[in-house]
């Protein structure tokens, strides 16, 4: 059997005796009865942090009408162990000890994030198995990879080192946050729509779908200590639609997951350019997407955009201009350094750049709204100004914070002459 390289977490749900009499303590089986024992142990490692103990918001489930009492409002009834339904008025016991009052069970709601959790997880799984198809391995080469699979592999790299690292430190939190945020942020939600023209290509299908298999088959292996369960059973179906993975060698093949051994980050993969551009054209395309919601424009239309920007910044945004195109919903898109802003343009500073959407806007309205924002921006720039102009904050402040203002001082300064271009530029 292959041994993971890093301690399995063990969810341990210990009954304490002294809080079933207290009428305070929650049965794990009542738990896994309502929510699933992966909703359970997902919970339990998400709030553990370390050695502090976990506090619950504790409801019981009423034998009336199987509705939730909070226990922290709802009236005690005849003893200290029985409450009263506010919805029927009739008297219900947590500890089950009275014979003629209708016991209840304690839950607490909080596990229907590890519910939520694992049915967004398998969702997840069946889009992405839906992408990948019956794909058959076949070695990658790095020069065939383009800059978001070299971004994706960066990514999954870096996650594999975060979460061993945290599980090592016993930080279930942490390490589960790091594998969810690579999963939904990174590879569900970025790398798939990025890859998606090129599933319909079959010539560059094929090295999609092998990262793609790839990124699944870790994810899985890292998620496996807190969703034992669930994780298994897409493991299965994952040896069956691809039953070899790997990169430029498949990877030792293991039919169970809890058998397979624990991801390795690999330092070839990581790519810090690549991470970089993909920082880069992230908050243009987020930018872009918050533009079009202000603006109300529907995901299926189609807008033009102008970005002003140059030097490598500019190079990047033309590197990766298809998938810009693709993943902000524009028909075209013109960048350079002597971009002019239309009259009717909206308009957004993001990563020292200007973008502009024609047709947006009224002049007018955009004229105040403009001019609001100056006289906010004006205020926060004359007050760093004086502060900056303190010598007694100069001279006693730590020099970091001292820069920090200097470093807002130049962005505030930037922002309002980017403002009061528009509004020139608005008449």
């Amino acid at each position: 059997m292959l041994v993971p390289r890093v301690p399995a977490v063990v969810v341990v749900a210990r009954v304490h005796t002294s809080r079933f009499v207290k009428g305070n303590g929650i049965d794990p089986e009542d738990i896994i009865e309502k929510y699933g024992t992966d909703a359970m142990r997902y919970v339990l490692c998400d709030m553990q942090t370390g050695t502090q103990d976990i506090r619950l918001p504790v409801q019981a489930v009423s034998p009336y009408n199987g509705e939730l009492v909070d226990l922290a409002t709802a009236k005690h009834g005849r003893s200290i162990f029985t409450y009263i339904d506010p919805k029927t008025g009739k008297e219900f016991d947590v500890l089950a000890t009275m014979p003629d009052i209708p016991p209840a069970k304690i839950i607490s709601e909080r596990f229907e994030i590890g519910r939520a959790f694992c049915t967004k997880l398998w969702n997840a799984a069946r889009f992405m198995f839906g992408n990948l198809g019956q794909h058959p391995f076949t070695p990658l080469l790095a020069d065939k990879l383009t800059t978001e699979d070299r971004w994706i592999l960066s990514r999954l790299s870096k996650t594999v080192r975060e979460v061993t690292a945290q599980l090592q430190a016993y930080n279930p939190s942490a390490a589960v946050g790091a594998a969810r945020d690579f999963f939904w942020g990174d590879l569900c939600d970025r790398y798939l729509e990025y890859v998606k023209p090129r599933m319909k290509d079959e010539a560059a299908a094929p090295v999609a779908r092998s990262i793609l298999a790839l990124a699944f088959d870790y994810v899985l292996r890292l998620f496996h200590p807190f969703v034992p369960f669930i994780t298994e059973v897409l493991w299965e179906r994952l040896n069956a639609q691809c039953p070899v993975r790997g990169f430029s060698a498949p990877i030792p093949a293991s039919e169970l997951l809890i058998t397979a051994p624990w991801p390795s980050p690999n330092v070839g993969w990581e790519d810090e350019a690549a991470e970089a551009d993909f920082a880069l054209i992230g908050e243009i395309i987020r930018s872009i997407r918050e533009m079009r919601s202000l603006h109300n424009i529907p995901p299926s239309r189609r807008v033009a955009a102008l970005i002003r920007a140059e030097g490598p910044g500019a190079a990047v945004l033309e590197h990766l201009r298809a998938l810009i195109l693709n993943m902000a919903g524009l028909e075209s898109l013109q960048i350079a350094p002597d971009v002019e802003r239309p009259a009717t343009a909206a308009s957004h500073a993001a990563a020292g750049m200007e973008i502009y959407i024609p047709g947006l806007i009224d002049s007018g309205k955009e004229k105040e709204r403009l001019a609001s924002k100056r006289a906010k921006l004006a205020e926060d720039l004359r007050k760093t100004e004086a502060k900056l102009a303190n010598e007694g904050f100069v001279g006693r402040a730590p020099a970091d914070v001292v820069e920090r203002e200097r470093a807002k001082l130049a962005e505030l300064k930037a922002q309002v002459e980017s403002i009061d271009e528009g509004l020139k530029a608005l008449g």
